[in-house]
């Protein structure tokens, strides 16, 4: 009887617990730029951004995400400088069904280029 108890208490806990489902996507310039973004963020309604990265040419640049809008039509992100003073970058694409893919475009240091987003 006590290990039955044990059991169901032990059920009840693990199916009470929230889902740790997280996603991602990373997102690369193809012009020669080498401007790399990555953003991670929870599968739940109004979930927030994880975190978000920014490389260019493979040089990590620290950054926060204060704003951010993300369905299945749109993808917009931006990046700032730690203290949110100073925008670093921003992302603006849309969903391509073809490529599964986010294409865009990003701001960075004055000049717009194209880039693409991949769920990872």
């Amino acid at each position: 009887m006590r290990n039955l108890l044990a059991l169901s208490c032990l059920a009840a806990v693990t199916l009470a617990s929230p889902a740790q489902a997280t996603g991602g996507y990373m997102c690369k310039t193809a012009d020669g730029s080498e401007v790399a973004i990555a953003v991670g963020f929870g599968h739940v309604p109004g979930a927030p951004l994880i975190g978000g990265h920014l490389w260019v040419k493979e040089k990590k640049v620290s950054v926060t995400t204060p704003q951010w809008w993300l369905d299945r039509s749109e993808l917009r992100l931006v990046l700032t400088d730690e203290q949110a003073l100073d925008t670093l970058a921003t992302v603006r694409a849309e969903w391509n069904d073809r490529n599964h893919s986010y294409d865009g475009t990003v701001e960075w240091q004055g000049k717009q280029r194209w880039i693409r987003c991949y769920e990872n």
